[in-house]
């Protein structure tokens, strides 16, 4: 199927109103590796896309109606406002790592993909430029957090995933939508910004032996 142009106007409004809602951001873990070439990085930006926007379906997540704005070598993607949050946690995060598990399974190493994401939800503004805003910034404060990268690192997870305190508590206090056994909270700093944040652990247990000898147990 072909891949759709990443259009950053999708999905919000083209003045400068505040809108509350709910954002990923991801990117590929070690994706200037020496290991990789422009040619295995031309393909890992393929599939990245791909995979978010087959995740996106599988989760009933309106890909085509969401502001998309490209990162290199990741994305940030903010969903409509009456979509509701709690999709973007496990549902989405399951779904992900799924695809991600299977288009690994013949890759070559240099061709397999790793991505960490984060989830937030509050207020952003669209300029002719992007997005811009307090919440993006905390955003992609908690996705490159150092905490965050060194256990997802360590780990060797497929998918990472961090979610804002403010998110977490949203959803968990307003629907219960979620599984609380898998994740667990830490405190992450990056620049300025420390802050609360919950990591999700993947099914297989790395990502909870990771953060074990990280120092946050």
């Amino acid at each position: 199927m072909t891949m759709q142009p990443v259009d950053r106007q999708v999905g919000l409004p083209q003045d400068s109103a505040r809108v509350y809602t709910s954002m990923v951001a991801v990117d590929i873990v070690g994706f200037t590796h020496q290991s990789r070439d422009d040619e295995i990085r031309r393909h890992l930006r393929h599939r990245l896309y791909e995979q978010l926007r087959d995740a996106f379906g599988m989760t009933l997540l309106p890909w085509d109606a969401c502001h998309r704005e490209d990162r290199g070598d990741g994305a940030l993607v903010v969903v409509p406002a009456n979509v509701p949050p709690h999709l973007l946690l496990d549902p989405l995060a399951h779904h992900l790592l799924a695809l991600l598990r299977r288009g690994n399974r013949f890759a070559s190493d240099p061709a397999r993909i790793r991505m960490r994401m984060a989830v937030h939800s509050g207020h952003v503004e669209n300029d002719p430029y992007g997005l811009v805003g307090g919440a993006v910034n905390h955003l992609f404060r908690l996705l490159d957090a150092p905490l965050f990268r060194e256990v997802a690192t360590r780990s060797g997870a497929e998918l990472s995933m961090i979610v804002s305190d403010r998110l977490y508590e949203e959803v968990r206090s307003g629907c219960g939508v979620l599984f609380p056994e898998l994740y667990r909270q830490v405190t992450v700093s990056c620049k300025e910004t420390s802050a609360q944040g919950w990591m999700w652990l993947s099914p297989d247990g790395r990502l909870h032996d990771a953060l074990d000898t990280s120092g946050q147990a």
